[in-house]
């Protein structure tokens, strides 16, 4: 979000508050109640009329498909603005829950002038030391002077770099960057937005400024879906594949496991494979069974056929909670910038990963020195799935 002010952001944040209030009954929906709470229903009259005549590739073509340029930029060296004019690299400290993604930020920081002073090189370039991993619990509420207690680091400045931390753990270290005064910058990439605490001390509203705004609540559901693998979607819908039948599987057997039992609600049904390339009575004889409920219960056919009817309306619900998932991340996104903002220091947000590669391609970087301009041509580019909200609420740029 290159080149915005702060009011900018601001009153962009307090757009997305109104706009999203607005389709709650969208965001907030769980696809798997489809059937049992009827949301083809919620929808308005004139929307179900055109969506119900919308096929898979149409939907993702209006719906979901960037209408922008398809050159998509993606600026790998942010950190090297950042840190220009300093004499010492700050040690890294890198949070990740997985460790395939180590190699990305390796390939990340690989372009800092200095790394390939700090890491014993291959003749081909890459590193022949591993990363040190130490394990450990970072602890939101523990101040600072604790968090720096690990036993690589020996003083001096400290890099913190999230990748993919879950949850609570990209607002625990944006806090420790804010308080500590050995970490001079952060990378963070986000990823579970449900998991973040929403009461106590917030993961989510962070700033002063999102939390004073009205509606700026966000279930559950919606930072669920704000996190999921849009242009993977896209891509089924284009190619109409069978795998999109499974939406309409799994709110069928909702149906049949409430009929069983009307205690049981949203159940965690442990994934089927190959689901799609089995009749819903296979289906569901497995999926009760993953729920502890008696897989030979009679199944009313009729009503199953005529759910079944109604797979592409399952679909083109789907479509819509996706086509407004970017803006829960946006607004996610834009309360840490503004609270960055509001401690006094000065961030980015860049598209460092090309979307298809990894669905959480944002990163927000900060550092304590002053931001230089970025070139006009990262200035300028699309943040991936981002999606931004003119004054007047509706139209995407």
């Amino acid at each position: 979000m290159s080149g915005f002010s702060l009011e900018t952001q601001k009153r962009l944040a307090a757009d997305l508050s109104r706009f999203l209030s607005l389709y709650s009954f969208i965001i907030d929906a769980y696809i798997i109640e489809f059937f049992t709470d009827n949301l083809w229903v919620s929808l308005p009259s004139s929307w179900q009329a055109v969506l119900a005549d919308l096929s898979s590739p149409q939907l993702a073509t209006l719906f979901l498909e960037s209408q922008g340029s398809a050159d998509i930029r993606y600026w790998k060296d942010p950190l090297t603005k950042l840190l220009k004019g300093r004499t010492q690299l700050p040690k890294g400290l890198l949070t990740c829950p997985g460790l395939a993604w180590c190699l990305n930020i390796f390939l990340f920081t690989y372009c800092l002038t200095h790394v390939p002073s700090a890491f014993p090189q291959a003749s081909d370039g890459f590193s022949l030391q591993g990363p040190r991993h130490v394990r450990g619990w970072v602890d939101p509420r523990a101040p600072w002077t604790e968090f720096l207690h690990l036993p690589f680091l020996e003083g001096g400045q400290v890099l913190l770099t999230g990748l993919h931390a879950c949850g609570d753990l990209s607002v625990a270290l944006l806090r420790h960057f804010v308080r500590c005064p050995y970490v001079v910058g952060i990378t963070s990439v986000a990823c579970c937005y449900m998991k973040l605490t929403t009461e106590e001390e917030y993961g989510y509203p962070l700033s002063m400024w999102v939390s004073s705004l009205p509606g700026h609540q966000l279930s559950y559901k919606a930072r669920e879906g704000a996190c999921h693998a849009l242009e993977d979607f896209v891509q089924r819908l284009k190619h109409e594949s069978a795998t999109l039948r499974t939406h309409c599987f799994r709110a069928m057997l909702e149906t049949v496991i409430r009929s069983a039992d009307p205690s049981k609600k949203r159940l965690g049904v442990q994934t089927i494979n190959r689901a799609h390339l089995l009749t819903f009575e296979e289906y569901a004889r497995l999926g009760l069974e993953r729920v502890g409920l008696d897989p030979s219960v009679a199944l009313d056919a009729a009503a199953l056929d005529a759910m079944l009817a109604q797979q592409q309306r399952v679909v083109a619900f789907f479509s819509l909670a996706l086509l407004l998932a970017p803006l829960v991340e946006t607004l996610l996104l834009l309360d840490r910038m503004i609270f960055l903002q509001e401690q006094g220091f000065q961030c980015e947000l860049l598209p460092l990963f090309d979307p298809t590669f990894s669905p959480r391609n944002l990163v927000l970087v900060a550092a304590k020195t002053k931001l230089e301009t970025c070139p006009p041509e990262h200035g300028q580019a699309r943040l991936g799935r981002l999606i931004q909200l003119n004054p007047a609420h509706t139209q995407p740029l």
